[in-house]
């Protein structure tokens, strides 16, 4: 009996020296995650989190708890994530507005993408189309284009993220269309004064637009990348509708955790993620929104964000919209 209890005591002590010795990383995650979308609900930022958060819960044996900031192209989310522990309990699901145009748009920003964050895995690719209420009298490109041209400077279009702001400048300029910018916290209350005529027009996400487009209440006029998209197979390009060499295919969402991160903690969380992200079910969610999956290992998305800060720098010079 003696030797059993003296056994017992030793393989006690064992364990609770394994276990004080043991690092955070190697125990994470021990606590709820908090993923932070700096664009309200409803966005495509937002629904993508929120179907990743429920599919990636059981791989991390956590809770995954969505928290919307947003505001100011979401700077206001990413600086709240740039100021947290750098324990992965807080993530920030950023963009291409976040991440990169953020840089060349404001001179005011309370956080630096280059050095405040240290990037997980892309999640996905989002492409983006030019929409018009189903009352509006153009049918297609041209007469939309012929409609603006008649009318400088009476129609207002909505601007929901830099993904909006340059695609629309984009097609403004190369159209020779003068029309009036209006600026959105996100794509769905841009959306809604589109639907309540108080927008013309409005380039936004697939994923938002297809919905109302499906209902009848919105007509698509073209997609923004170089080819259709499955979602809206039957949906030109802008390139093939009238504007020749058209091409916007720089929206972007993103996982990133504060400097300072573990990479042990990091490489859990690009495992679990890329893991849904190759997944039927993800796939699936995927076409049915019109969004691209891009898992991508660590490093191969460290490289992707600073080629990217450098094509956005290149873009936003050339739309002229730059501090």
């Amino acid at each position: 009996m003696f030797k059993r209890l003296a056994s017992a005591a030793i393989m006690s002590g064992l364990f609770a020296v394994t276990s004080a010795t043991a690092t955070p990383a190697e125990t994470y995650p021990q606590n709820p995650i908090r993923l932070v979308v700096p664009f309200p609900a409803g966005s495509a930022t937002d629904g993508l989190t929120r179907f990743l958060a429920e599919e990636a819960s059981p791989i991390l044996g956590q809770s995954l708890i969505v928290t919307n900031r947003a505001g100011a192209q979401g700077a206001i989310g990413a600086s709240e994530v740039a100021r947290a522990s750098p324990d992965g309990y807080t993530l920030l699901v950023g963009t291409n507005s976040t991440q990169a145009a953020n840089l060349y748009l404001s001179s005011s920003l309370t956080y630096d993408p280059r050095r405040d964050f240290a990037p997980i895995t892309q999640l996905a690719m989002s492409p983006l189309v030019l929409v018009v209420r189903e009352d509006s009298p153009v049918t297609d490109l041209p007469s939309f284009l012929d409609y603006a041209r008649s009318r400088p400077g009476e129609l207002n279009y909505g601007i929901g993220n830099t993904g909006s702001q340059v695609s629309s400048h984009m097609l403004n300029e190369q159209a020779g269309v003068e029309a009036v910018g209006v600026n959105y916290p996100g794509s769905p209350p841009a959306m809604t004064d589109l639907l309540g005529g108080h927008l013309q027009y409005l380039i936004t996400d697939v994923s938002v637009a297809r919905p109302h487009i499906e209902a009848g209440k919105l007509k698509a006029l073209g997609v923004t990348t170089a080819e259709r998209i499955p979602a809206l197979g039957q949906v030109p390009t802008l390139a093939e509708s009238g504007l020749s060499g058209y091409e916007y295919s720089s929206s972007w969402i993103g996982l990133f955790a504060p400097v300072g991160t573990p990479r042990p903690i990091l490489d859990k969380l690009n495992s679990a993620f890329v893991t849904v992200l190759k997944s039927e079910a993800a796939q699936e969610f995927m076409a049915q929104r019109g969004l691209v999956g891009m898992p991508r290992t660590i490093d191969d998305f460290t490289a992707y964000m600073t080629t990217e800060q450098a094509n956005w720098k290149t873009m936003i010079e050339s739309a002229g919209i730059g501090q």
